[in-house]
C-alpha cells in the first residue's frame, strides 16, 4: 500500500509537470478567434512559407510535407499558436531555429512556448503529414481550396486574412502530372521517375488565395498583349476546347487590360494562369496567377445562349477583378467578406457590358440580382450585408445571395448617388492607400466621405449594417414605405411609378423602372391589366425592363397571398409566353413556370395542365429560331414532361431517332435526359442509365454518372442505402456530385418517400458546415428540401427548430433561408384552397 507521503509527492510532481507544459496564455478555441486574430496582427509580420509536399499517385496515400516559417514578432508575453486542424499524428516534428522542441497541440492549434523564440526574426520548421480536406483528391489529380479557412486543414500556419505572406512551394508528383500554383514555374526536374516543380516565391497573399493543382491535366499557352497565359485542362472533347480556347484568353485579356486602366494599377502579380476544373465547387476561384474555374462554365456547347455566353465572360471578368479587390486589396476580418465579392461583381458588369450590344444591361442586372436577393432577404433568416463574426471557423456561412445579389445593388445605388468619377476616384484612392494589405468597408466610406457633403456613413448604416427589405403601397398616386421591421428606419433610394389611363380611373405600376429594392405591392386590376395586354403594340411593351419588374413584383405578390394564385399565374404565364422574344425575360418566365409548377401547384392541379403545357413548350421548342432561347424551352420540357407522349419525345431525343432543327445535344444534355427518362419512370430507368453511361466518353462526366445513379434508383431501398453513404464525410468530397443526387432523391415525384432523410439531413448539418465548402450548407439544404412542398415537410423543419433552440444562429438562419418557399407553399394552399380556376388556357 502506499503511504500518504508518496502520494502527496507523486500529485506535486505531476502538478508542476502539468504546469510547465500548461501554455502561456489562455486555450486558443478551435478555429480563429478574433482576439487571436487581433493578437497576431498585432505583434507578428514579414512572414514567409517555404513549403515541400509529396504527391503520391492516388487519392488515398499519405501526402507528407515539411515547411519553414520565417515571421517577426515583437513580443513574448504569450505562447506563439499556429493553425492546424488536422489529426495530431498528422505531426511529425516541430523545429525553432533548427533545432526540435517541445510543443502542445491543442484545438487544432500548434502552441510554442515564447521560452523558444526571440524577438525580432524567427524560423520555425515543421515536417508533417498533409491534411486531405481541402486537397479534393481524385485518382489523377488534385486541387486546393483553402477560403476562407481551410488552409490549415493541409499545412501549418497562420490562417487569417490580414496577416499576408509570401509563399515558396516545392511540388513532387508522379512524371506525367502536371503542376500549377501562384508562383511562376522556376524550375522542372526529375528526381526517381518523379516530377519536381518548384515555384517562385509569390507577392504577400492571404492564406486563404494561396493554391495549387496537380494532376492529368491538358495544358496551353497563349501571349495575349505581351502577357503570357497558360490554360490548364480536363476536357476531352476536342472539338468543344478547340470552339472556346481563343474567346477564353481573349476575355482574360480584355478583363485585364481594362481594369489596369480603371485603377491605375498594373495587374500586380506577374504571372496569370488559369485552370478548368470539371466539378468545381464555386464559378471561380481568385487566387492570384492560378484562377480556378468550374470548367463547364468556360467550355460551352454548340448552341449556348447569349446569357450563357455573358455569364461566361462575367465570371472571367469577376475573377480577373479580384486580382485587384481582394488579392491586392483584402479584407482585414471575414465579416467584411462580402467587401471583395461586391467588387468583383461591380467590376464585371462594367468590364463585359459593351461587348454584349444585344443586350439589355438594365434588364439583366434587374434579373440577375433582384430576384435572388429577394429569395433570402424576404425570410426570417435573413442577414445584413455587413455580418457579424466571432470566429473564422463560422466565416463560410456569410456567403450566400445577400453577398452576391444584394451587394452589387447597394454598390450600384452608391455609385448613383455620388456619381461614376467620384467612385472611380474613391476606388483608385482605396486601392493605392492599402495595396498588399488588408482594409475594412468603413476605410472606403471614410475616403467617399471626405469628397462628398452627403452622409454616406448614415446611408450605409441602413442598407450594408441593417437586414431585410423595404415594402411599398400606392397611397394617393405616390409611393408609401411600409412600417419597417427596424424602428425608425428609413431606406433611401429614389423610386417611380407609371400610371396608365384605363377606363375611368388610372392604373398605378409601382416601381416601374426596376430600380427600386423592395416588395411593390400591386393591386389585381392592374396584374390582370398586364398580363391581358402583354406582347401590345402600346409602346410601353417596347420596354422590357417594365416587363421584367412588373413580373418580379407579381411574383413578389404571389409569395406574399398577395395574387394571382399559383395556378392562374401558370395560365398567365403560358400564355403570354408565345409573345415573349427577349430571351432574358423568356428564361425568366419559364423558371416562374417551373417553380410554381413543382412548388406550389398539387399534383391534380399539375395534372389540369399536364398536356397543355407540354404541347405549348414543345411547339415553341420547335419553332423559335433562337438558338439560346430554343435550349431554355429544351430544359423547360425535359423538367415539366411527364406524360407517355412527352416521355417519348424525350426518348427519341435521347436516341438521336427524333430531331429538332437547330438543337444540338451535348454529352451532359444526353446525361440529363438519361435522368430525366429514368426518373419519370415510364420504362426500363436502369437500362437507359447504364446505355448512357457506357456512351458517356468523358472519364469525368462518366465518374459523376457513376455517383448520381444510386439516386435515381426506381427501389427505395437503394435511395436509402444511398442516403445511408452521404452521412459520412468522405462519400461527400465531390460536393457537385451530391448535390445533383440530392436534386433527384428530393424530386417532388418522390418527396413522399424522400421525407424520411429531411431529419437526418439537418441533423448532418453542423458536421457538413465544418467539413464542406463555403457554400455546401447552403446547397446542401436547398436541394435537400426545393423539392418539398407538404405540411409534413415544413414540420420536419419546425421541430428540429423548436428541439434546438441553442442551434448556432448562423446555421438556423440557412434553415430558414432554405424552408421559407417551403412554409409559403403550406400557407399559400390554404389561402387559396377554396378557389378554383378554369384550366382553359386561353381564358384570363
Amino acid at each position: 500500500m502506499t503511504s500518504l507521503r508518496s502520494l502527496i509527492f507523486t500529485a506535486a510532481i505531476l502538478l508542476a509537470s502539468l504546469a510547465c507544459t500548461r501554455p502561456q496564455g489562455p486555450i486558443p478555441e478551435k478555429g480563429v478567434s478574433f482576439a487571436l486574430n487581433q493578437y497576431r496582427k498585432q505583434h507578428i509580420d514579414s512572414i514567409r512559407y517555404t513549403i515541400e509536399l509529396d504527391i503520391p499517385a492516388g487519392k488515398t496515400a499519405k501526402i507528407s510535407g515539411r515547411e519553414t516559417i520565417s515571421f517577426y514578432i515583437d513580443a513574448l508575453d504569450s505562447a506563439l499558436v499556429l493553425d492546424f486542424n488536422a489529426d495530431a499524428s498528422h505531426l511529425q516534428e516541430v523545429r525553432v531555429g533548427g533545432e526540435k522542441v517541445e510543443y502542445q497541440f491543442i484545438n487544432e492549434h500548434i502552441v510554442l512556448d515564447a521560452k523558444h523564440l526571440s524577438k525580432g526574426k524567427n524560423e520555425v520548421g515543421i515536417d508533417f503529414v498533409a491534411g486531405d480536406q481541402s486537397l479534393n483528391r481524385s485518382e489523377d489529380y488534385l486541387y486546393t481550396l483553402f477560403v476562407p479557412d481551410r488552409a490549415s486543414t493541409c499545412f501549418p500556419l497562420f490562417d487569417q486574412p490580414n496577416l499576408k505572406a509570401s509563399y515558396q512551394l516545392t511540388l513532387k508528383a508522379p512524371a506525367d502530372w502536371e503542376a500549377v500554383s501562384n508562383g511562376k514555374l522556376s524550375a522542372r526536374t526529375v528526381e526517381k521517375g518523379r516530377s519536381v516543380y518548384k515555384f517562385g516565391e509569390t507577392k504577400p497573399i492571404s492564406s486563404y488565395l494561396f493554391a495549387f493543382a496537380a494532376g492529368k491535366f491538358f495544358k496551353e499557352t497563349k501571349v495575349l498583349d505581351g502577357r503570357e497565359m497558360t490554360m490548364y485542362y480536363r476536357e476531352t472533347d476536342t472539338v468543344k476546347v478547340n470552339r472556346n480556347r481563343d474567346e477564353v484568353f481573349q476575355l482574360h485579356a480584355k478583363s485585364l487590360a481594362w481594369l489596369e486602366q480603371y485603377t491605375a494599377i498594373d495587374y500586380p502579380f506577374g504571372k496569370f494562369d488559369f485552370v478548368l476544373l470539371p466539378s468545381f465547387q464555386y464559378g471561380g476561384m481568385e487566387h492570384p496567377g492560378a484562377v480556378f474555374y468550374n470548367e463547364p462554365a468556360l467550355f460551352l456547347d454548340e448552341n449556348a445562349s447569349v446569357n450563357r455566353k455573358m455569364a461566361r465572360a462575367s465570371v472571367i471578368a469577376h475573377e480577373s477583378a479580384h486580382m485587384w479587390f481582394g488579392d491586392l486589396v483584402t479584407m482585414d476580418w471575414f465579416n467584411d467578406v462580402w467587401l471583395k465579392e461586391v467588387f468583383a461583381n461591380f467590376m464585371a458588369a462594367k468590364i463585359v457590358h459593351p461587348s454584349f450590344p444585344e443586350i439589355n444591361h438594365e434588364l439583366r442586372f434587374l434579373l440577375a440580382h433582384y430576384p435572388n436577393a429577394y429569395e433570402v432577404d424576404r425570410t426570417a433568416g435573413t442577414n445584413p450585408v455587413l455580418q457579424q463574426l466571432g470566429n473564422l471557423k463560422n466565416a463560410g456561412t456569410l456567403y450566400g445571395a445577400i453577398i452576391y445579389m444584394k451587394a452589387p445593388i447597394v454598390m450600384w445605388q452608391l455609385e448613383r448617388r455620388i456619381g461614376e468619377e467620384m467612385m472611380q476616384e474613391s476606388l483608385r484612392e482605396y486601392l493605392k492607400t492599402y495595396s498588399f494589405g488588408n482594409a475594412r468597408w468603413d476605410d472606403l466610406i471614410g475616403i467617399i466621405d471626405k469628397r462628398t457633403p452627403q452622409d454616406i456613413a448614415a446611408w450605409s448604416n441602413v442598407w450594408v449594417k441593417t437586414p431585410g427589405m423595404p415594402g411599398y403601397r400606392v397611397e394617393s398616386g405616390k409611393l408609401v414605405q411600409e412600417k419597417d421591421s427596424v424602428s425608425g428606419r428609413t431606406w433611401e433610394q429614389p423610386l417611380v411609378l407609371k400610371a396608365m389611363p384605363s377606363g375611368a380611373r388610372n392604373l398605378i405600376f409601382p416601381n416601374s423602372d426596376g430600380t427600386g429594392y423592395g416588395y411593390f405591392k400591386m393591386d389585381t386590376v392592374a396584374k390582370a391589366w398586364f398580363f391581358e395586354n402583354y406582347g401590345s403594340t402600346n409602346a410601353v411593351w417596347s420596354d422590357p425592363v417594365f416587363k421584367g419588374a412588373m413580373l418580379v413584383n407579381i411574383w413578389e405578390g404571389l409569395l406574399r397571398g398577395d395574387g394571382p394564385a399559383p395556378e392562374k399565374l401558370v395560365r398567365y404565364t403560358l400564355n403570354v409566353l408565345p409573345k415573349e422574344r427577349n430571351p432574358l425575360l423568356v428564361d425568366y418566365l419559364l423558371g416562374n413556370v417551373q417553380s410554381s409548377w413543382w412548388v406550389f401547384l398539387n399534383a391534380n392541379q399539375r395534372a389540369l395542365y399536364q398536356m397543355q403545357a407540354e404541347q405549348l413548350i414543345w411547339q415553341l421548342l420547335n419553332t423559335t429560331k433562337d438558338k439560346g432561347i430554343q435550349t431554355s424551352y429544351f430544359r423547360a420540357f425535359k423538367s415539366l414532361a411527364l406524360t407517355d407522349d412527352g416521355w417519348q419525345k424525350m426518348h427519341g431525343l435521347w436516341t438521336g431517332k427524333l430531331k429538332v432543327e437547330g438543337l444540338v445535344l451535348s454529352e451532359e444534355d444526353k446525361i440529363s435526359l438519361a435522368y430525366e427518362l429514368a426518373l419519370k419512370g415510364k420504362g426500363d430507368g436502369k437500362a437507359v442509365l447504364n446505355e448512357q453511361l457506357g456512351a458517356t466518353k468523358n472519364p469525368d462526366r462518366k465518374a459523376r454518372m457513376q455517383f448520381v445513379i444510386p439516386a435515381l434508383s426506381a427501389s427505395e431501398a437503394e435511395r436509402d442505402a444511398f442516403f445511408e453513404t452521404l452521412k459520412k464525410e468522405e462519400n461527400r468530397g465531390k460536393e457537385a456530385w451530391v448535390l445533383d443526387a440530392l436534386t433527384y432523391l428530393h424530386h417532388p415525384l418522390r418527396s413522399q418517400s424522400a421525407l424520411r432523410y429531411l431529419r437526418p439531413s439537418l441533423d448532418l448539418l453542423q458536421e457538413i458546415q465544418l467539413t464542406g465548402d463555403i457554400f455546401f450548407p447552403t446547397r446542401w439544404l436547398h436541394n435537400t428540401f426545393a423539392g418539398h412542398s407538404s405540411p409534413e415537410a415544413a414540420a420536419i423543419a419546425k421541430t428540429f427548430l423548436k428541439e434546438h433552440p441553442d442551434y448556432p444562429y448562423f446555421l438556423k438562419n440557412k434553415i430558414l433561408q432554405a424552408t421559407d418557399l417551403l412554409d409559403r407553399s403550406v400557407k399559400l394552399a390554404d389561402t387559396y384552397a377554396q378557389k378554383e380556376y378554369s384550366p382553359a388556357l386561353s381564358q384570363q
